[in-house]
C-alpha cells in the first residue's frame, strides 16, 4: 500500500506542473520570466512542463517496480527533478519554493541512496 501511495505522490509532483496552464493560478505562470525572452515563454515553457511529467510518470512507474525501468530510478529522479528546478527556476514565483524543497529531496535521495531508499526502491 505504501508503495501505491508513493508512486502517486511522485506522480502528482509531476502533474502540479499542469498547473502553469491554468490561467486563473497566478502563482503558476508562464507570462514572466527573468531569463526567457517573451517570444519563448510558452514553448519553452511546454517542453518543460511535458518533459517534467513524463520524467515524474517513469520515477511513479520505478516505484511501482515496473521490471523494465525501476533499476532507472536514480537516473528518472534525478533528470525529473531538475527538469522541474529549471521550470520553476526560469518561470520563478516565491510562492513555488515548495516545490523547489521537494525536488532537492529527491535529487539528495537518488544520489546518496540511503540504505531504506535502496529496499524500498528494490522492492524489499
Amino acid at each position: 500500500m505504501l508503495r501505491v501511495v508513493v508512486g502517486v505522490l511522485v506522480m502528482a509532483h509531476g502533474l502540479v506542473h499542469l498547473l502553469y496552464l491554468a490561467t486563473d493560478v497566478s502563482h503558476f505562470s508562464l507570462e514572466r520570466s527573468w531569463l526567457v525572452p517573451e517570444a519563448g515563454r510558452r514553448t519553452a515553457g511546454y517542453v518543460l512542463i511535458g518533459a517534467t511529467i513524463v520524467g515524474f510518470v517513469l520515477v511513479a512507474l520505478c516505484v511501482w517496480q515496473v521490471p523494465a525501468l525501476r533499476s532507472a530510478w536514480p537516473v528518472f529522479t534525478v533528470v525529473a527533478a531538475t527538469l522541474s528546478t529549471l521550470l520553476l527556476a526560469l518561470f520563478w514565483n516565491r510562492q513555488l519554493v515548495f516545490g523547489l524543497v521537494v525536488n532537492a529531496a529527491l535529487i539528495v535521495g537518488a544520489l546518496v541512496r540511503p540504505v531504506w531508499l535502496e529496499r524500498f526502491m528494490a522492492g524489499s
